[in-house]
């Protein structure tokens, strides 16, 4: 399937598009309300990413991997990462919508792959908001012991809930203020490390790893393999595309909330990362530490640095549950709008609050669905194939970034990535040594998950492509003419 077609305009309007322009463009009504800022989408989008919870819950993990070549690990994964938003950022604002990176590759490579990619987000759904609501929990008993961090998780999530139900605007306000306090709290991590240095600063460009042998040198493959744990601890910037059909201005606006975002994400953990391990009293005490990041704050400002960086990181853990039911939900009614479930179920989730103008019922059904998994740690802590679901998806788009300008040299990008093709082929190759690292077992459940989304196409949607899940060409060319209606 080709891309939404049209010949390319003056250069001026190449410049300034309207997002609520392209919308219409695209054969889609304006359903919710256009009254984000830009830096309110910014903040939404790095409260999901949210950088001091991934820094700390997955830093380790990469510390664990690599050593100290954890920084390594970050930095190349920094690379790809901003190779990745500079696809995401193009495309977006090609594509500005709710549904996100599904959209682009439903209008990039055709109704099938789009509908495999709507399957894998929607995947991502059931479990992402659980695994990151359950952080709080864990953290929460830590520092009141007693508490039952399962239920503390759940009364979490359905604040969450309950507070994404109400404007987008309300909620990029209360996120505004605990995303300036999450970021204050790493930047003090940075500040930390520099005026306590304790390690020679080639501790990070030549890594180690400690046991009880003594120090070993790490080397390249084991770097490599934590790259994919950098991969994900930055993951979320493409955001910025799917609170898009809520935030005012030009559609290029959507191109420079990404790389904003990605480049939020990246020096508020590489750097509090660097500092920690420039810091530490001992290598060999934060490579063995359970909390790494802990361990040399209390080194440092004792036992009060752990209850202020655990105090911080509750903050932040809020308004990650908070941003991330925005985010699926508008996903999930982005679902609804193009018809890839059942009438009833379309109908139910495309519905929106005409005093909020939020859609109301894919809140609950993310929100609800995330509470209800809170209450079974045990099931969404062993759930790592989405790692793979995120992976499988990056390489979608970057295909979308070499084929759209293949297939549409001409079409109107409000935003441009520069140095095309070589990001998308550095995304391409990073993407492919992150999905060699995953576990074969983690590889063959993504694989049933899109076998089962095949059939259902198949005997479901397929029978029905008049009415469900259509040729967006179709639905973009009666937009335009104005014959008849224009939604999916």
């Amino acid at each position: 399937m080709s891309e939404r077609g049209g010949s390319r305009p003056n250069p001026e309007r190449d410049e300034h598009v309207s997002g609520e322009e392209e919308l219409r463009e695209l054969g889609y009504e304006q359903e919710l309300k256009r009254a984000l800022s830009l830096v309110g989408n910014l903040a939404l989008v790095v409260a999901s990413i949210t950088p001091a919870t991934a820094l700390l819950v997955i830093g380790p993990v990469a510390l664990a991997q690599a050593g100290t070549g954890a920084f390594w690990a970050f930095l190349l994964a920094a690379v790809i990462a901003v190779c990745m938003a500079l696809c995401f950022a193009e495309l977006g604002s090609v594509y500005p919508t709710a549904g996100g990176l599904y959209v682009i590759v439903t209008r990039v490579l055709g109704r099938q792959a789009g509908f495999l990619a709507m399957l894998n987000v929607v995947a991502q759904a059931v479990f992402i908001p659980a695994s990151i609501a359950l952080g709080f929990g864990i953290y929460l008993s830590a520092l009141v012991p007693g508490i039952n961090p399962n239920l503390a998780s759940f009364v979490l999530v359905i604040a969450a809930t309950g507070l994404a139900m109400l404007s987008i605007t309300d909620n990029a306000w209360v996120t505004k203020v605990i995303v300036a306090l999450e970021l204050t709290l790493l930047a003090g991590l940075v500040v930390l490390g520099v005026v306590s240095i304790r390690q020679p600063l080639g501790t990070l460009f030549d890594p180690v790893s400690v046991s009880s042998g003594g120090q070993t040198a790490v080397g390249f493959a084991l770097v490599f393999a934590a790259v994919a744990t950098g991969l994900f601890s930055y993951n979320g910037y493409d955001g910025a595309i799917t609170f898009s059909e809520e935030t005012q201005g030009e559609a290029k606006d959507v191109g420079r909330g990404v790389m904003v975002a990605v480049l939020i994400a990246i020096l508020f953990q590489l750097l509090p990362l660097a500092a920690v391990i420039l810091a530490a009293p001992t290598l060999g005490g934060l490579l063995n530490a359970e909390a790494p990041f802990t361990y040399v704050v209390e080194s440092v400002i004792g036992p009060v640095g752990s209850v202020i960086v655990t105090i911080g990181i509750l903050f932040a853990v809020f308004a990650a549950v908070q941003a991330i039911i925005l985010y699926f939900s508008r996903i999930l009614y982005s679902t609804g709008r193009d018809r890839a479930w059942p009438t009833g179920a379309n109908g139910a989730l495309t519905r929106v609050s005409d005093r909020y103008g939020s859609p109301w019922v894919a809140v609950l059904v993310v929100g609800g669905l995330t509470a209800v998994l809170t209450l079974f740690s045990g099931v969404v802590l062993a759930v790592t194939f989405t790692g793979v679901l995120l992976a499988v998806m990056y390489a979608l788009v970057a295909v979308c970034a070499l084929v759209s300008r293949l297939r549409k040299p001409g079409l109107v990008r409000p935003w441009r990535m520069p140095l095309w093709p070589l990001p998308p082929v550095i995304a391409l190759i990073g993407v492919g040594i992150a999905i060699s690292q995953q576990r074969t077992v983690d590889l063959l459940i993504v694989g049933a998950i899109f076998v089962v989304g095949a059939v259902y196409y198949a005997l479901f949607l397929r029978p029905r492509r008049s009415t469900h899940w259509r040729d967006p060409d179709e639905v973009t060319a009666r937009a335009r003419t104005g014959d008849g209606q224009a939604r999916l």
